[in-house]
């Protein structure tokens, strides 16, 4: 539950889903619909997660980056987190805050075009490569030209 949005990175612990995870979920989120004193930590991140899943290729990446182990298909599971709090409501959103800062995050132009020159001019090593290739030649090609320059108004004696 301890999920952190820091600089444009998510940090969400690990989570193993099996064919015992959906109810015991749907338990929890019972108990917290039951007793109105509780707060619905359990259905506030039944909704980030499925707000942060849509497809297998969701949990496929989940999985990637060690945030979900899943012993289901990925069909399954993406189908458990779209499925998980239907016909709930959720009072007092546990997890506002962090929406709220990576609304802000994604908003802001600047991490809009870093993510763009990163996706774009750094995703493979060979984009790299090519990128300190060129500001390399267009260095040389300044200084040849300032020196030209400086050679023509300067002549040697």
């Amino acid at each position: 539950m301890n999920i952190k949005f820091e600089n444009g990175v998510f940090t969400i612990p690990p989570l193993e889903i099996d064919e015992r995870t959906g109810p015991l979920f749907r338990n929890l989120i019972a108990f917290e619909q039951c007793c109105h004193s509780r707060l619905h930590k359990i259905t506030s991140y039944a909704v980030l997660m499925d707000n942060l899943i849509d497809s297998s290729k969701d949990i496929d990446l989940l999985c990637e980056m060690g945030i979900l182990v899943n012993w289901l298909s990925p069909e399954d599971a993406a189908r458990f987190f779209n499925e998980l709090y239907i016909d709930t409501a959720v009072i007092g959103f546990y997890y506002e805050e962090l929406c709220n800062d990576v609304n802000k995050y994604y908003k802001t132009d600047w991490n809009k075009w870093m993510e763009k020159l990163r996706r774009e001019h750094f995703g493979t090593p060979w984009a790299i490569i090519s990128l300190v290739a060129a500001f390399i030649l267009l260095v040389l090609t300044m200084l040849q030209t300032v020196y030209a320059i400086h050679q023509f108004y300067h002549p040697p004696k």
